[in-house]
């Protein structure tokens, strides 16, 4: 029988990789990080798994390129650019509850999605209520779509997406819409 190579990047992929002994070796170490770059411990938790689902993906999918004892150098920059990420989609999320609460607190309409001098307002009103009731991310498409004027690839791309995916949603945005047009027209 051929004897295996810990160290040549092909052999993770021909081997069965004993990722639980591996992460027996070197979990706390990386939960350690994680929580270091985290501001809570279920964070913390999310980002190393997230991390030990890319590096899996990786390193069995054939992508991943280094040997098997760079596999931590890679885990510790994943936790790294996740908890970031993590980081920075929580602040946005803080700043935008913060600003509805302060809008709600002092009586002031919501700022329109869709403005124009040309807009008709009540057109404009009824337009925004029906993407309001559309699945958050249909609407997204919509607008990016139709207002953004994106293509459809330029569109999954932007929100991580599969095309299918983006185009399918639109077309379900669009058959919602003008089913609820088809039931309740706009008068003019």
């Amino acid at each position: 029988m051929k004897e295996m190579n810990p160290h040549s990047p092909t052999d993770a992929a021909t081997e069965r990789i004993d990722w639980s002994a591996w992460l027996a070796d070197y979990g706390s170490q990386l939960l350690l990080y994680a929580r270091q770059q985290c501001r809570s411990e279920a964070d913390a938790e999310d980002v190393l798994q997230e991390t030990l689902v890319q590096l899996v993906h990786a390193v069995e999918g054939g992508s991943f390129t280094g040997t098997r004892d760079q596999w931590r150098a890679y885990a510790y920059t994943a936790i790294r650019h996740l908890a970031m990420d993590r980081g920075r989609r929580e602040q946005v999320r803080r700043n935008y509850a913060t600003a509805q609460q302060e809008t709600l607190s002092e009586g002031v309409e919501e700022t329109p999605w869709l403005s124009s001098a040309a807009d008709d307002e009540y057109l404009r009103v009824r337009l925004e209520a029906m993407l309001r009731q559309l699945p958050e991310e249909f609407a997204e498409v919509v607008v990016l779509h139709i207002w953004g004027e994106h293509t459809f690839q330029q569109i999954a791309d932007m929100t991580g997406t599969k095309l299918a995916t983006v185009t399918s949603r639109y077309r379900y945005a669009l058959q919602t819409l003008r089913r609820e047009l088809e039931a309740n027209p706009i008068e003019r």
